[in-house]
């Protein structure tokens, strides 16, 4: 996956503290510039995830500013799927959000539709 004239969608309190955990890399796209990419601080709840006014969109470029791990997870050809940060600093793929209360569904995409209907 290029970079270039492409989006990721991340939590405000991710963008905010300058912080991501938990990374989704989603198969369902919204259109061509979308990434697939959604970054999370890691701890957000059903409250957060539904809601498009506490998410961001920037650019992979900006993303990457925030969390310089993220070149090498995007051109590492990854599967869709969860990957967290572990204690020694680097991601770790997983199945899920990492929160039983948490639906496995792509959070951005359910609530831009909701949003938007």
């Amino acid at each position: 996956m290029g970079i270039e004239n492409k989006m990721t969608v991340i939590t405000k309190r991710a963008y905010n503290a300058r912080h991501i955990e938990t990374i989704q890399l989603s198969a369902e796209r919204f259109d061509d510039k979308d990434s697939g990419l959604r970054l999370f601080y890691g701890d957000e709840d059903d409250h957060v995830l539904d809601r498009m006014e506490c998410f961001r969109i920037i650019t992979l470029e900006e993303a990457i500013s925030i969390l310089p791990e993220l070149e090498n997870i995007i051109y590492s050809n990854i599967k869709p799927t969860y990957y967290h940060l572990g204690k020694d600093g680097h991601f770790y793929e997983s199945a899920s959000f990492g929160s039983e209360n948490i639906p496995e569904y792509d959070p951005f995409l359910n609530a831009f539709m909701k949003n938007n209907k």
